[in-house]
């Protein structure tokens, strides 16, 4: 036999050890996209055509962004560029309410700035797991209880989010009010139209999430001894890579199909109105009147967690969940960004109306999908959503009903709840 080659050359050896250690090359990548696909397509169940289902490349370009920049092992490695201290500062006196705080990424929100010694409003549809959630938090931080509120809200009805916004002015906390967290959403398979006659995906993570933070705006803007800006920070999904705005048919009134596209629609909604929000905030601040020197500025910006190993990901999607187990974030991983933009001060550096995953700022399109969406069709989607909403008002019954959720007896007996709600 011919003798074995002779060992590389020590600078040949070290090319080949890099090689080991870098990314892997496109035609891997390309099929590990492929396999991850058919997991996502298994998990959805999207074997047939739909107006929101998008193309192979657009599927093949998220999922391979995906892979690369949003498991567990993506943020391990940009979290080596954090700055500890720019969230570790004391957050006594800051007001902040949270959707969806009893479980998943609101939870480990919640949890952090409870710790840190903020005040949290934890707005949450479930009774029971909203309680049952905020006794177990301050026995984890040891937080005085009169700094963790519950509050009882269904967000896809625009009567209850009207009716406990304008209490929340009249509120134990004085109505203040430093950073409302969007971070409640839902994912329903099944086309489901509520009371209010919107689909219930588009009520509660669109409609719902534009109406509380329009009502909450005078809250924020109130003016600030220090006049340190308010913020708003809304909980969106990478999922919006899939999809274009579609300005025809917010609800998807056609071809419902699969609840997680319908949920990636909605996800890029929450991307546009935070871009109408923050140009509307940058036009008003340059208007220089007298009223808007005197309000507090708002900061608004957009986030994605990555994909995170929550409640609502493994009930939602089961296959998903059990194939990417091993890559998927932690609860407080996938929070991090959002309790950095909500309390840290070089956030309010950042350029208003981003996207941002671990920290910095993403595009907000995959290269090559045709998904963009121009101003006019972003300031579309807000003004539809300003019409659909000032249409619904909360009855005196509702208004009474929903008093007790800014008195300081709604604590007295919190193994009771005041109210029960319905979807």
């Amino acid at each position: 036999p011919p003798p074995p080659p002779p060992p590389p050359p020590p600078r040949a050896a070290a090319a080949a050890a890099a090689a080991a250690a870098a990314p892997p090359p496109p035609r891997a990548a390309a099929a590990a996209a492929a396999a991850a696909a058919a997991a996502h397509s298994a998990a959805t169940g999207a074997m047939s055509l739909n107006n929101r289902k998008p193309s192979v490349f657009t599927t093949a370009a998220f999922l391979y962004a995906g892979l690369t920049s949003f498991t567990k092992q993506a943020f391990e490695r940009a979290a080596k560029a954090f700055d500890v201290k720019a969230t570790q500062k004391k957050l006594d006196g800051q007001v902040f309410l949270v959707t969806g705080a009893n479980s998943g990424i609101g939870k480990a929100t919640t949890r952090d700035l409870l710790e840190r010694g903020g005040t949290v409003h934890m707005a949450c549809r479930s009774p029971d797991k909203a309680f049952r959630a905020r006794e177990e938090l301050l026995k984890d931080t040891g937080a005085d209880p009169s700094k963790c509120l519950v509050h009882i809200l269904d967000l896809s009805s625009v009567r209850q989010v009207k009716a406990f916004a304008r209490h929340f002015a009249r509120g134990v906390c004085g109505g203040r009010l430093d950073c409302l967290i969007n971070n409640a959403g839902c994912m329903v398979h099944k086309r489901e139209i509520n009371d209010e006659g919107n689909e219930i995906n588009f009520a509660t993570n669109t409609l719902g999430t534009f109406v509380l933070t329009e009502e909450l705006l005078p809250v924020l803007a109130k003016p600030d001894r220090q006049l340190t800006p308010s913020r708003v920070v809304t909980v969106s999904s990478g999922g919006a890579y899939n999809q274009k705005l579609d300005v025809d048919d917010f609800q998807t009134k056609s071809g419902f199909d699969d609840g997680s596209y319908i949920y990636a629609q909605n996800k890029r909604q929450q991307i546009a109105l935070t871009e109408a929000w923050a140009r509307k905030q940058a036009s008003q601040q340059s208007a220089g009147n007298s009223e808007v020197k005197k309000a507090r500025p708002v900061s608004f910006q957009v986030m994605h967690p990555g994909w995170v190993d929550t409640p609502a990901v493994r009930n939602s999607l089961p296959d998903f969940h059990r194939r990417m187990k091993g890559r998927l974030r932690t609860e407080e991983q996938g929070a991090d960004t959002v309790i950095w933009l909500a309390t840290a001060e070089e956030a309010l550096r950042e350029d208003p109306g981003g996207f941002y995953l671990d920290r910095k700022a993403q595009p907000k399109f995959l290269w090559g999908t045709f998904t963009s969406n121009t101003e006019k069709e972003s300031d579309a989607l807000f003004n539809s959503l300003k019409t659909m909403s000032s249409s619904i008002e909360p009855s005196a019954e509702h208004s009474n009903k929903y008093g007790y959720m800014q008195s300081a007896e709604s604590l007295k007996n919190v193994a009771t709840p005041v109210i029960q709600t319905k979807r």
